[in-house]
């Protein structure tokens, strides 16, 4: 279809919507229970396993869950998993025990991580056509929640405590989800939103591109929230400011790229994202200011933006409507493997007195080995 129909732009502006908010309580799941978790008496490797264990649930649990999806329709999943993700999340603040931080965390990142992946297919769904500009407008609109999601934890959490940031998770979680019950559209896709093993060999490529993306991300959020709370001391507030700058960043990659990107020049964005990585790993490694973390921020978030013009206008035209729920939905795979790659790979380099920031240059290097073989097999 060259032009989108008045129902397909709906659902794009409207998946937009319910994405920002969605990437905001994303953020306030990242943030503040990194910082609580860094407030606690605990050692790295359990820090590393609170950040990742619900990922691994969901990674597991996505298959299962998405034929309720199917069932049910996308607007009662959407309540029902905001429901379940806002008082999971909230009740982790609730306790210091670490088994029923576990079960907290466990239900709500797969509540997170499924609300996360169906929102892309309500959205993206019928995209085809010359897709680089809408896909660059969803996710330029949806990611400026990680800004306010990031910004809003570190100034409350200065002002009232840690503890605090749950009710207010609580509180703009439970307007979240009636705003959802007021306006998201009542019509079921009517196409399979669950990951399908039959749709590996078709997304392999982009699954890893994805996961290495996003767990330079979880990596860099993690572990520099911890390194700047207790070894910098720096303040929540400045600690979310520089997370900050990657989401604008990202946000901003996607509104621009997406306006100047089509199907001709779209094979320049990948390798310029493992350029950026490369280089964000590199200062990283060898920076030691405030302004040098800013500039990693920022990289990673361009790399980010990148990386999803060219992952998602691939999709969009090389699949149709009828199978985007299925590939989407093996792709959202992506967000729990990064979580826990994110998580686990510099605890490794830890474990092994490799530094904990050196661990940034594995997630380029797999994605450029992933690159170069798929050139020698000449799939991309």
């Amino acid at each position: 279809m060259s032009e989108m129909t008045d129902d397909s732009r709906a659902r794009l502006f409207s998946g937009a919507f319910f994405g920002f908010f969605q990437t905001v309580f994303m953020a306030f799941a990242m943030l503040i229970p990194t910082m609580y978790f860094s407030s606690l008496n605990i050692s790295i490797v359990m820090f590393a396993f609170l950040l990742s264990i619900g990922d691994v649930f969901s990674f597991i649990a996505k298959p299962v869950l998405g034929h309720f999806t199917d069932k049910h329709g996308e607007r009662s999943f959407l309540i029902v998993g905001g429901l379940v993700f806002i008082s999971c999340l909230f009740m982790i603040g609730q306790t210091t025990d670490i088994l029923l931080i576990t079960v907290f965390k466990i239900i709500s990142g797969v509540a997170s991580a499924l609300m996360f992946v169906t929102i892309f297919i309500y959205s993206l769904r019928f995209v085809n056509k010359d897709p680089d500009r809408k896909v660059g407008m969803f996710n330029g609109m949806s990611s400026l929640g990680w800004i306010i999601g990031f910004l809003i934890p570190g100034l409350f959490i200065d002002r009232f405590g840690i503890p605090s940031a749950f009710y207010l998770i609580l509180a703009a979680g439970l307007v979240w989800v009636l705003m959802i019950y007021k306006f998201a559209d009542k019509k079921r896709s009517g196409e399979s939103a669950k990951p399908s093993f039959a749709f590996l060999k078709k997304t392999w490529k982009y699954i890893i591109f994805k996961t290495m993306d996003l767990a330079m991300f979880s990596a860099f959020v993690f572990f520099f929230a911890r390194y700047a709370l207790k070894t910098l001391g720096l303040p929540g507030s400045t600690v979310s400011l520089v997370v900050i700058a990657e989401c604008v960043l990202f946000s901003g990659t996607n509104f621009v790229v997406g306006r100047i990107s089509n199907k001709r020049i779209r094979k320049y964005w990948l390798p310029l994202c493992i350029v950026a990585h490369f280089s964000a790993a590199t200062i990283m490694v060898f920076g030691n200011a405030l302004p040098h973390y800013f500039i990693v921020a920022a990289l990673i978030g361009v790399a980010g933006g990148l990386i999803d013009i060219w992952t998602f206008s691939r999709i969009s035209e090389a699949f149709a409507a009828a199978d985007k729920g299925k590939v989407i939905g093996t792709l959202g795979w992506n967000n729990d493997l990064a979580t826990i790659a994110g998580a686990q790979v510099p605890l490794i380099f830890i474990t092994l007195g490799l530094g904990t920031f050196t661990a940034l240059y594995v997630f380029p290097l797999v994605m450029l080995a992933t690159l170069v073989a798929g050139k020698a097999a000449k799939h991309l």
